[in-house]
């Protein structure tokens, strides 16, 4: 397994990088990102939920976009949530894992869309308004009004149509004077409406451009053929058309390599793994890609430089057939001597204008030889280079090779030479011993000589050949290395030496071309200048014209537009007066509204106060029927005594004449009259006494119950002369009697 991973994607962490960046943002900015991501989060479940049906009907396709654009799964990174759990409606789409992903997907292709739609915005905006700081407060303001009108209106009254609302959606657009999607459209299709207007107004637009730049060559064509001379198309040949811009293909290399390396991976949270065959493969069809991108490039730019020249092959050919034309014809008379000699001065112009040409592309087609040359040989330099280092560094190891090969061969002698001593010392050994004794001690006396003297000088010249092998290979090594320095300083220099030749080179055959096209370019522009004066004063003749139409058509306008203003004016200044006139009216209304209301009030407060006063007086009149009631129970017993007290008194009186006529002596009679004398003062004075307490009384209850309706006067009267005369004539008869009773005794 070939581990790749990804730095980007490793240290992403979806939870805290959005606190690092809104840290040091204020309250007050924190409140207002608060609201866009609040606001973000609810646009994207609206999104989801508006899009339900269309994400379970078609599942296949789904999958299919899904498998195209496969994208890491995010709900497995730690401290990520999804923003949709929230609604319940969302967590039942992303309950599943299909589900999910296809909503996620989904949610992708809606923020493309978004992101599509912006940019196209941002682009037509710098079409429309050209030559404007895009970052002023009237640029945004002619923007927004623009894109209101030519974009905006348009996409919703089309949603409108479509959805049948287009009466609704122009009365809330006259009600609120401004432009609100109708209602029911969901949010991707007020997007796509409005990217495929963005779309179509930028394909208009292109559209005339091009027709614009085919009516300018048209008119150089024109022009060139309506001149009486008969020179070059100098006109096709202006800066315009060396302006002109060669479109070359750009392929997505990158967003395919990117797209093919992410189909066959495997995630494992923070880092993710491809196959080395997989990445091999990848990088494969990149290099591909490249090589395809560079041959299409080359075939494109050589077809087009072919054109070139075959298009100044056409001339060349057309003029050298007028110019046989001409010389085949017939002599010019005496009297066009003139024009013939006009003519040949222009023919000798252009026939040196031609020469120079041919010249100018004979010297570009050896310079691009020479350039292509320079090119081919910078590529195959760095080739060469490499190839020298290359052999220098295998020379190198060659010798190192060698001096290893020599130092392993005098190791390999010196271990055979200690071997064939050892097998010498051992052979002689063994020969010693096979003599007599007397050979043998002379033959080891000599033996142990030569042994000790060549054990003596072998370790010796063993050391000392060692060491200068030792030596020579550390000189050898020590050669090569400066023996490659040397060359590699010196081809680091030559390289050098070479790449400044070339840059010099080229530097003074541009300021030489630069110096050829600058002074062809002056003698063209002084003959086009020549050529193009009577077309300007045509042009100039032409525009002062069109400007005198322009102006009257804009006076008309004006005059139009003032009409317009005026009637403007005129209705507004109607609908103000109307709405005065509503408003006067609606406060007269309320002012009669909120009078006759204080009046209901009044009248409520006052039919309240009646009735509590009906109440009142109900009570009042119950409490003094009460009063009058006790008050007459009270008479009544009065008079009850009054009437006992009567009787007692008449009874006494009555005992009194009794016993008067019963006595009958004088004598007695007197102190009986006398008695009956002072008795009867004293009840008639008690009786008076009463009689005057009791018309006292009478007189305060009858001062305090004179209302009307509630004691009759009848009663009263009925109370005061029935019943009290006979009292008063009760006690007058017997006070009449008392007096008179003594006119009887003699």
């Amino acid at each position: 397994m070939y581990r790749y991973h990804c730095k980007v994607l490793g240290n992403l962490d979806f939870h805290t990088k959005p606190k690092l960046c809104l840290c040091r943002l204020s309250d007050r900015d924190l409140k207002v990102a608060h609201g866009e991501l609040v606001g973000m989060q609810l646009l994207l479940e609206d999104v989801l939920l508006s899009s339900y049906h269309m994400i379970m009907e078609d599942p296949s396709r789904q999958q299919a976009t899904l498998d195209k654009h496969s994208q890491p799964d995010l709900s497995r990174v730690p401290g990520f949530r999804s923003p949709f759990q929230s609604s319940p409606k969302a967590s039942r789409l992303l309950r599943g894992p299909c589900n999910a992903v296809m909503s996620l997907a989904f949610l992708r292709s809606f923020l493309v869309l978004w992101k599509q739609l912006e940019v196209l915005k941002e682009h037509w905006g710098l079409l429309k308004l050209r030559g404007q700081d895009n970052d002023s407060v009237s640029f945004h303001k002619q923007f927004s009004e623009l894109y209101g009108t030519d974009i905006l209106y348009p996409s919703m009254k089309a949603i409108a149509r479509q959805m049948g609302k287009e009466d609704e959606f122009e009365s809330i657009i006259i009600s609120s004077q401004s432009i609100l999607p109708p209602k029911g459209a969901s949010e991707i299709e007020i997007k796509t409406q409005q990217l495929q207007k963005l779309l179509e107004n930028l394909e208009i637009h292109m559209i005339q451009e091009v027709l614009r730049k085919v009516n300018r060559e048209i008119a150089l064509v024109i022009s060139e053929k309506s001149k009486e001379q008969c020179t070059l198309p100098t006109d096709l040949w202006k800066h315009h058309v060396m302006k002109e811009n060669f479109s070359v293909s750009r392929p997505q290399i990158v967003e395919k390599f990117i797209q093919r390396l992410m189909e066959n991976y495997q995630d494992g949270g923070l880092e993710i793994t491809f196959r080395k065959d997989h990445l091999e493969a990848c990088l494969l069809s990149l290099g591909c890609d490249v090589m395809a991108r560079e041959r299409s490039n080359f075939e494109s730019y050589s077809m087009c430089y072919e054109h070139v020249l075959e298009h100044a092959r056409q001339k060349l050919c057309q003029k050298e057939q007028e110019l046989d034309i001409i010389r085949r014809g017939s002599d010019p008379p005496e009297d066009n001597a003139g024009q013939v000699a006009e003519l040949s001065h222009t023919m000798i112009m252009e026939i040196t204008a031609l020469r120079a040409r041919l010249t100018d592309l004979e010297e570009e087609n050896l310079n691009l030889h020479k350039q292509i040359r320079k090119e081919v040989q910078e590529e195959y330099e760095a080739l060469v280079q490499a190839l020298f280092m290359a052999c220098l560094h295998i020379k190198e190891k060659l010798d190192e090779n060698q001096i290893n090969l020599i130092q392993n061969v005098c190791e390999l002698i010196g271990e055979v030479r200690t071997e064939g001593i050892d097998n010498l010392k051992e052979l002689k050994k063994k020969w010693g011993s096979a003599r007599p004794d007397e050979g043998m001690k002379e033959n080891s006396a000599k033996g142990e000589v030569l042994g000790a003297a060549f054990s003596e000088s072998e370790p010796s010249q063993q050391e000392q050949l060692q060491a200068l092998e030792q030596d020579n290979s550390s000189l050898a090594a020590l050669v090569c290395k400066v023996r490659s320095l040397g060359h590699w300083r010196l081809a680091v220099q030559q390289a050098r030496f070479q790449g400044q030749l070339h840059r010099a080179e080229k530097e003074a055959v541009q300021s030489k071309k630069e110096y050829l096209n600058l002074q062809l370019m002056a003698e063209r522009e002084v003959a086009l200048f020549r050529q193009q004066l009577p077309a300007l004063r045509q042009a100039l003749a032409r525009a002062q014209a069109d400007n005198t139409r322009m102006r009257k058509q804009q006076d008309h306008q004006a005059q139009l537009l003032r009409e317009l203003q005026h009637r403007a004016t005129q209705e507004a200044r109607h609908r103000q007066q109307m709405d005065l006139m509503k408003t006067s009216s609606m406060e007269k209304l309320l002012e009669d509204v909120e009078q006759k209301e204080q009046h209901l009030q009044l009248l409520t407060e006052a039919a309240e106060r009646a009735s509590r006063l009906g109440q009142l007086q109900q009570k009042r009149s119950q409490r003094e029927l009460q009063q009058m009631r006790s008050r007459l129970a009270q008479e009544r017993s009065v008079k009850l005594d009054a009437f006992q007290r009567v009787q007692e008194l008449q009874s006494r009186l009555n005992d009194a004449e009794r016993s008067s006529v019963q006595m009958s002596s004088p004598g007695g009679l007197l102190p009986r009259a006398q008695y009956s004398l002072r008795s009867a003062p004293t009840s008639s004075r008690h009786s008076q006494q009463h009689l005057l307490k009791t018309n006292l009384m009478r007189g305060k209850i009858t001062r305090r119950i004179q209302r009307p309706g509630t004691v009759p006067i009848k009663h009263t009267k009925r109370t005061d002369n029935g019943f009290l005369p006979n009292v008063a004539e009760n006690v007058q008869c017997s006070t009449f009697q008392v007096h008179t009773a003594p006119s009887i005794i003699p």
